[in-house]
């Protein structure tokens, strides 16, 4: 049976709100419930000196390294870290690159003199090996990051794009020293597996797991939807589409603001508010375009808000709508929305998985007539909402997925 499990993480909600950062807390938080002892390592935390616990996870920055970022003195204090531990965990689980410098230092001839007796006799009393299974959590990869940049077309965006590039070789090569890769969406699996990386990694060694949230924590909430519509003046005969997350021009809200002016052009202007929730670097951008197409009353722009209030503005919608370019491998906001029991309008291919396609509306993100069709047809006749969410996507599955991985991999001997 898993006892402790260690995560590598380079960044926590703690540091900024972010899709994969929210993912990898809320699991941890779930395996807690499951687990004696989940330790998450991270980046330095400004304000916090020394370990702390939250939910049930004893969280560990590690001093010296820059906050939410890979740098030179993570991979050093990371590799530190493991190395002076006096027993080994039943599993350590990588949140994307998070753990690649341990990896490469994970026999138990790396840990300190004092520890090497004690490491050894844990590690053979319970799995019979001197080896602690390590489990990559692929959020994407540096492929799918590349094409993205490339569809998102901005010139700051391309800019950036080689050193994607560039990293492919390192995950090349750090892939290999990982018992499994676990992949959080169709398309992520679709990438390790295909070329280069598939020289890389042989298909067996990757496993799907697709991304999960509680559906209590998005359940419908009307007193919530009337508070939100009345303080942002939204009549119970206006459409709002709801598009949350960061303002990045990789998430291509400059579409949302286009089919805005295509529903306007058709006399629909009063009918259809876009409520854009969040904060980036986008947002000037996208303020100047939607005054210079005429639509700035059709659009909100709400601005950053704490994650427990985005439930709120999930109750206060009527569609969810994804622009997105990246090639996603199962995005939290759509599962948010649909556990809110919100219809959710996406990217034709740009997300994977058999089960959402009975409650995804696909469509070409590039037409906005198309998209301003596919949002007329999806909103659902007014009344309570129940969940859409699959059973297979909520956290609870997500995380006895993991359990029973790791319970896997517990008896198989020596590093890949």
């Amino acid at each position: 049976m898993i006892d402790s499990i260690l995560v590598f993480s380079r960044s926590t909600p703690q540091h900024v709100i972010g899709g994969m950062e929210t993912l990898a807390w809320n699991l941890a938080v779930q395996l807690a419930g499951h687990v004696r002892q989940v330790r998450l390592v991270t980046t330095a935390l400004p304000g916090t000196d020394g370990p702390f616990e939250a939910e049930g996870v004893e969280v560990v920055p590690l001093p010296g390294t820059a906050p939410g970022r890979y740098s030179a003195a993570w991979w050093a204090e990371s590799r530190r870290y493991w190395e002076a531990l006096p027993a080994p965990p039943d599993v350590v689980l990588s949140v994307s690159a998070g753990a690649y410098s341990v990896a490469r230092t994970r026999h138990a001839a790396t840990v300190s003199s004092a520890g090497r007796a004690a490491w050894a006799r844990a590690a053979r009393t319970r799995s019979g090996r001197s080896g602690t299974p390590f489990v990559l959590q692929a959020h994407g990869t540096s492929a799918m990051e590349f094409g993205s940049k490339l569809r998102a077309g901005n010139l700051r965006s391309l800019a950036t794009s080689p050193k994607n590039l560039l990293a492919l070789p390192r995950d090349f090569t750090r892939y290999r020293n990982f018992d499994r890769i676990v992949a959080v969406g169709e398309r992520v699996v679709e990438s390790l597996t295909g070329r280069p990386l598939r020289w890389s990694v042989p298909p067996e060694r990757v496993s799907l797991i697709p991304n999960g949230v509680r559906p209590a924590d998005f359940g419908f909430d009307p007193a919530a939807r009337a508070e939100v519509r009345a303080r942002l003046g939204i009549g119970d005969e206006v459409i709002a589409i709801g598009c949350v997350g960061r303002l990045h021009v990789q998430k291509r809200l400059d579409r949302a603001i286009g089919v805005a002016a295509a529903l306007r052009d058709r006399g629909l202007g009063e009918r259809f508010r876009f409520l854009l929730v969040g904060g980036g670097p986008d947002g000037p951008r996208l303020r100047r375009l939607a005054g210079r197409l005429g639509v700035r009353d059709m659009v909100t722009f709400v601005g950053p808000v704490d994650p427990t209030e985005v439930p709120r503005y999930h109750s206060g919608a009527d569609v969810s709508l994804l622009t997105t370019a990246r090639l996603e491998g199962l995005p939290m906001t759509v599962l948010e929305s649909l556990a809110c029991g919100l219809p959710c309008v996406v990217p034709a291919g740009a997300i994977g998985g058999t089960s959402l396609g009975p409650v995804l509306h696909q469509v070409d993100p590039d037409d906005p007539e198309a998209v301003a069709e596919a949002l007329r047809a999806a909103v659902r006749t007014p009344g309570g909402r129940a969940s859409l969410l699959p059973a297979e996507l909520t956290l609870d599955h997500c995380a006895r997925s993991y359990l029973a991985l790791f319970e896997e991999l517990r008896g198989r001997s020596g590093p890949p």
